[in-house]
């Protein structure tokens, strides 16, 4: 069945045995299907969970997974057949394609139709990544002002740019910029104008503006952990010498109070008194003493606890040393952690589109790649449409567990149909 036998003069560019047919559409299956799946589960998430819902940055990654679901939806299940027929067969022997609605469209305009989807959603993809990354740019420049200015319309400009220009990419094929195509055949438009236009456009411009971005979110990151390091230093310095000084007060203070109970009877010997004062005296003395000792045991207790062994001393010491290295390590971990998703986000991207975009613009020259290594980058392409969802989600506190609760809902609906089928 997809057996097809292909010479040399054959203008269908995919001849594939049984097992290649298999492998290719296993393969291609799984990945439209993460596509699909992935991406709706972010946008279900979103609509079900209000706080999600009211932080207005995630509806830029809302509008990323719609314009990646769409690429699952209605672009690779006709790239799919493309590659496994190998020629264009949306149409009838005339040329076009019946409705059930009354109404026909040609074979050769279902073709630009497809493309300029498969352009327009896949641009899209790339350019809110690049609104992504402005408006976490901002949020790191800006932290105490920026919150406010994300207004919905703010928003909006950002979705609505993204899109615009994607279309202002995709539909210039539809009129006319490309060269004659084959019969059968349905490719982009290699016209050298319109794949620097378009190349330009949906790649190397947005790789740029990711590269300068993240760098210096990746630079501003590293200065504020820093800063907190620092400061954290400086405060437990400040802490330290606190203490020390309190100990010093305090001793100085009860040596003080304990001379001031023990002198005046000493100066009192200098004054003649009857035997009546010098009794009076000594009985109000008595009396300050007795009341004075449950304070300064409180204070001897604190004193001896400030003034404490060599020993406890130097395990005091040890234990600060140790809260303030674990909190040198959190901050180091963060900085790790910032810099390991930055590194994720522009790695998936870079690897994912580079070499699809490098051949494609090389073959515009007429260095055509091999078929089988064309088809290879232009599927990893379509991969990081499946990748997002996991980048823009999983390393989200927020999103992990609005993710977690819908997955737990799911497990409640499908866990009695399990059990009935058992």
């Amino acid at each position: 069945m997809w057996n097809l036998n292909c010479s040399e003069t054959d203008t269908k560019v995919a001849c594939l045995n049984l097992g290649e047919a298999v492998l290719t559409i296993s393969s291609m299956l799984t990945v439209m299907l993460i596509i699909i799946f992935g991406n709706l589960l972010v946008v279900v998430t979103v609509y079900r969970d209000r706080k999600l819902r009211m932080q207005r940055q995630n509806w830029l990654i809302v509008s990323l997974a719609v314009a990646d679901m769409l690429v699952g939806l209605l672009v690779m299940p006709l790239t799919l057949t493309y590659e496994i027929v190998g020629e264009w067969t949306m149409g009838n022997e005339n040329g076009t394609f019946d409705f059930q609605l009354g109404f026909e469209v040609s074979g050769t305009v279902l073709c630009e139709m497809w493309l300029a989807l498969d352009v327009l959603f896949v641009t899209a993809s790339i350019l809110h990544i690049c609104a992504i990354s402005l408006d976490r740019y901002f949020s790191v420049t800006s932290p105490l002002t920026y919150p406010a200015t994300r207004t919905p319309l703010r928003m909006f400009i950002y979705i609505g740019v993204s899109w615009i220009v994607s279309l202002l990419i995709c539909l210039p094929p539809i009129f006319g910029w490309r060269p004659e195509r084959a019969e059968g055949e349905c490719s982009v438009s290699t016209d050298i104008g319109y794949v620097l236009y378009s190349s330009l456009g949906s790649f190397y411009i947005p790789v740029v503006i990711l590269i300068i971005v993240y760098a210096k979110i990746y630079s501003i990151t590293i200065r504020h952990s820093r800063q907190r390091l620092k400061e954290t230093e400086r405060r437990d310095h400040t802490l330290n010498m606190l203490t020390i000084k309190t100990s010093t007060n305090e001793r100085y203070n009860m040596e003080y109070e304990l001379e001031e109970n023990s002198d005046p009877v000493e100066e009192e010997k200098e004054k003649p008194s009857s035997n009546r004062d010098m009794i009076n005296k000594v009985c109000w003395q008595l009396r300050k003493i007795s009341e004075e000792l449950p304070r300064q045991g409180v204070k001897m207790a604190l004193d001896t606890n400030h003034n404490s062994p060599p020993s406890s001393d130097l395990a005091r010491k040890m234990e600060e040393k140790k809260f303030c290295e674990k909190r040198k390590r959190k901050l180091k971990a963060k900085e790790r952690q910032a810099t390991l998703l930055l590194g994720i986000i522009l790695s998936a991207f870079i690897l994912s589109w580079l070499p699809f975009f490098m051949i494609y613009v090389i073959g515009a020259f007429g260095h055509d790649a091999p078929p089988l290594v064309f088809k290879f980058f232009f599927w990893l392409g379509y991969c990081n449409s499946g990748i997002n969802p996991v980048i823009y989600t999983v390393f989200n506190r927020e999103f992990k567990r609005g993710l977690c609760k819908q997955l737990h809902k799911f497990e409640r609906f499908i866990h009695p149909i399990m059990e009935f089928y058992k």
